[in-house]
């Protein structure tokens, strides 16, 4: 298959970066919303609705065309999909904070504000007890999701480990 010239690859890297922005930005974003006290239901649920906003904007496509851009560079650059060990490590955490994101977090998420929205504009004490452990779940994984992707970011950036062929 034939491989990106230099500028090409300069152009990839420069997506891939952006989106790796993006999706990074977006999940610390939405865990400082998560952890942000709120005084009372409806700051809550802006919170929350904020957080969702960033999510479907950000995060989502940030996420997934980051894993387009990594795709092409497995298949039009040297670097390949699995041929260093940092680049499998990349591959196996960053596809595991897309599962737990989409299959953990945002349902979670979606159940709160779905339960929250009936009663936050009547309601005027925040309904912590409603949402107890989940509420403690998603701002738990929002906080470990940023964490884990900027350690992606470093682990890019410094390409740890020693090739896996010699």
């Amino acid at each position: 298959m034939k491989q990106f010239t230099p500028k090409g690859m300069k152009t990839l890297k420069t997506i891939h970066l952006l989106l790796i922005m993006m999706w990074t930005i977006g999940v610390v974003m939405m865990a400082i919303l998560y952890w942000q006290p709120s005084s009372n239901s409806l700051q809550f649920l802006y919170n929350q609705q904020t957080a969702m906003l960033i999510d479907y904007s950000l995060v989502i496509p940030g996420a997934i065309c980051a894993v387009i851009t990594g795709i092409l560079y497995g298949l039009k650059t040297n670097w390949g999909f699995f041929k260093y060990r940092w680049l499998t490590v990349k591959w196996i955490v960053g596809i595991s904070v897309i599962l737990i994101g989409t299959f953990g977090l945002h349902p979670i998420a979606t159940e709160i504000i779905a339960n929250l929205s009936p009663i936050a504009s009547t309601d005027t004490h925040l309904p912590t007890d409603l949402f107890g452990a989940k509420l403690t779940v998603i701002k738990i994984m929002a906080l470990v999701q940023g964490l884990v992707l900027i350690w992606l970011v470093y682990v890019s950036v410094f390409k740890p480990w020693k090739s896996t062929k010699k």
